[in-house]
């Protein structure tokens, strides 16, 4: 086994909150918003739900083959179909890596116009390079600390948002236009969720995987909840139509934030979530790219793929798209079909797949000792 490390099974869960919790408040919300307008907390709601299928699924599928992470299991179980579909998931990895560095990019692109684009990417890829490098423990215990430190830093926002202008009457009505706007979004949100089959390459050093199935269903709950948020306070303050064509709309809420003459900088807080969020995701997807292509090459150690991965990434954003127009046309068009078959179709099949297998397996047996 490469990774010699174990995580709890909260940690586990932060790692997925984290990660999908930033995505989320840079693509999601604004596909969300553009889709469902009003309704999009309705859409949020639903697209959870149906986001616990791929959830559910790498979960059980993980627990069908203790020990072995989601490249193990495709390369070792499911004969040379498994060896296409793993080679599909770390080229799936690798371009999780490269949407976020850009993403990251292009944040701070907004931010600070007169900074070469480069120059933020080399610095947030040797960051996360030296956090793979240090390990999953390093990365889940330096998640363990953020995380709650973003969280009241949210929360604050939140109650400093309640006295500004905000007309909760915009939520309204319910299936204001109609049901398919409210369909799509909830498609939408199923698709971010899929973003959880990356665990598929951590669950494995779990330490109670007996449990993972409630720590799965936990992570979803306080995403959907961390996500509510989001999702409603700009079209409360904007209202729908508006809000819909804010690239990023809860940047542009907590720049409406003051207190008192003095503190009115609270777009801050923003751009620090955004950093440690994108961080641990870019992380998470990194040591999931270098983990499962050392382990298909069998490998006896992730870390001497880290440099060569790194330099890979670094160019592959920079080819990726040419301005935040294509990366905005990736979003809408490709991003959510794609973490839906990643995601949730293709880990059901398994699921389906091995189960079936585990049970003439079974069969077998009892027939060997009759």
């Amino acid at each position: 086994m490469i990774e010699k490390g174990r995580i709890s099974n909260i940690q586990a869960a932060m790692l997925a909150i984290t990660s999908l919790t930033i995505i989320g408040h840079l693509i999601l919300l604004t596909v969300v918003i553009q889709q469902s307008r009003q309704d999009g907390w309705m859409a949020t709601i639903i697209g959870t739900i149906l986001g616990l299928i791929g959830i559910l699924s790498i979960v059980k599928l993980s627990q069908c083959f203790p020990g072995l992470t989601l490249v193990e299991i495709l390369f070792h179980h499911f004969s040379w179909v498994g060896k296409i579909i793993g080679v599909l998931y770390l080229l799936y990895f690798f371009l999780m890596v490269t949407l976020a560095v850009r993403l990251y990019g292009e944040t701070y692109k907004i931010i600070m116009p007169d900074t070469p684009l480069p120059a933020f990417i080399i610095v947030i890829i040797l960051l996360t390079a030296y956090i793979v490098y240090s390990g999953l423990e390093t990365l889940s215990r330096l998640n363990q600390i953020m995380l709650p430190v973003l969280v009241i830093f949210a929360i604050a926002v939140v109650f400093l948002t309640m006295g500004e202008k905000k007309d909760y009457t915009n939520l309204l009505p319910i299936f204001g236009n109609g049901y398919l706007p409210v369909g799509k979004g909830s498609l939408s949100v199923m698709g971010w969720f899929g973003e959880f089959v990356v665990l598929g390459m951590i669950l494995p050093y779990v330490q109670q995987p007996k449990k993972l199935v409630k720590t799965g269903i936990w992570a979803a709950v306080v995403t959907c909840i961390f996500f509510l948020g989001p999702v409603t306070g700009p079209i409360a303050l904007f209202g729908p139509v508006e809000a819909a064509k804010m690239t990023f709309p809860t940047f542009s809420e907590v720049k409406y934030i003051s207190s008192g003459d003095v503190i009115n900088r609270f777009d801050v807080i923003a751009v620090l979530f955004w950093t440690v969020g994108l961080m641990i995701r870019i992380s998470v997807f990194f040591y999931g790219l270098c983990l499962g292509l050392a382990q298909s090459l069998k490998l006896p150690s992730y870390q001497p793929l880290i440099i060569p991965l790194a330099w890979l990434i670094g160019v592959g954003t920079i080819l990726f798209i040419k301005n935040f127009a294509e990366l905005n046309s990736f979003l809408f068009e490709s991003y959510v079909p794609l973490n839906i078959l990643m995601g949730a179709l293709i880990p059901l099949i398994l699921l389906l797949l091995a189960l079936i297998k585990l049970k003439v397996r079974k069969g077998n047996q009892s027939d060997i000792k009759l």
